[in-house]
């Protein structure tokens, strides 16, 4: 997959106002597109619908993340623990995609395929993106999230140098494992023994006034999750993100107000109207 360079991109993140018609599914866009489409030009309606849904895109996938992040260290007890490692995992997933989004790549799931779109030419004014229906991973990886990680991390290569050298590390894969938080993720989501074995390693280890007590694969992909979201909040703010992505939830304000409300409302009480007491003694 190629990328934009950070000049391209803040270019292709500034794009002139959409047409109303313009919000929709990436997935259902590019599933309308013939098939002998396979390239997106500037200038072109097929590229400003594409365009303007996937920096849409990057707005909810940067609130999404942080959101994630905010609700799994709500989730660091005991019998939660699992699930909050899942959390992050969905969290540094949604980071990851903003970051691509925001140089040009897309990788989504239409009713007909898998869909990878880069950049074909990066040249501002004539910017053109290509479309791939048929699309091997660089080391052959099987399954949506596999292709994800396998093809971000080979296509972020070209963009490292213009991340911060303190968060260089996020587009460098756990152990040099592209599939590490794969793995992990479905270590505890799925095998009962394993998500068990956290749990009891969680309650015999983490201090709930330290978070830095938190040690093994959860700290690993905490500290993953937090490395990826200051990297898409880092260039959110270098290519000067802004749009109209996150209204319809009940706050206003520029995108980083939005954003700042969006997260850190207090989520409601809900046990006493729920039927977790009656749950806990059947």
């Amino acid at each position: 997959m190629r990328l934009f360079d950070l000049p391209q991109a803040r270019y292709f993140c500034t794009p002139p106002p959409a047409g109303a018609g313009s919000r929709q599914s990436l997935p259902h866009f590019h599933s309308s597109l013939p098939s002998n489409v396979i390239r997106l030009a500037e200038g072109t309606i097929r590229f400003e619908v594409h365009q303007a849904n996937v920096l849409n895109s990057v707005e909810r996938w940067l609130v999404f993340s942080l959101a994630q992040y905010r609700r799994a260290l709500d989730m660091l007890v005991p019998i939660s623990a699992p699930w909050a490692q899942v959390t992050l995992y969905y969290s540094s997933f949604y980071a990851a995609n903003a970051v691509l989004g925001m140089f040009g790549g897309w990788i989504g799931h239409s009713k007909t395929g898998i869909r990878v779109v880069d950049v074909e030419s990066g040249v501002a004014g004539s910017q053109e993106l290509r479309i791939y229906r048929k699309f091997r991973s660089p080391s052959g990886a099987t399954g949506s999230h596999r292709v994800f990680w396998d093809v971000f991390y080979d296509a972020t290569a070209s963009i490292s140098a213009w991340a911060p050298a303190d968060l260089a590390s996020a587009l460098d894969p756990v152990n040099n494992d592209f599939a590490w938080q794969i793995n992990e993720r479905n270590n505890v989501n799925y095998d009962m023994f394993h998500a068990w074995a956290t749990s009891t390693h969680f309650h015999g280890t983490f201090h709930p006034a330290k978070l830095a007590s938190l040690n093994g694969p959860p700290a690993l992909q905490l500290e993953k999750t937090e490395q990826m979201i200051k990297l898409g909040l880092y260039f959110a703010k270098e290519v000067s993100l802004q749009g109209t992505a996150l209204t319809g939830c009940g706050t206003t304000g520029t995108r980083l107000q939005q954003q700042k409300r969006l997260v850190t409302r207090a989520a409601p009480n809900l046990v006493s109207q729920s039927e977790l007491s009656t749950l806990l003694e059947m």
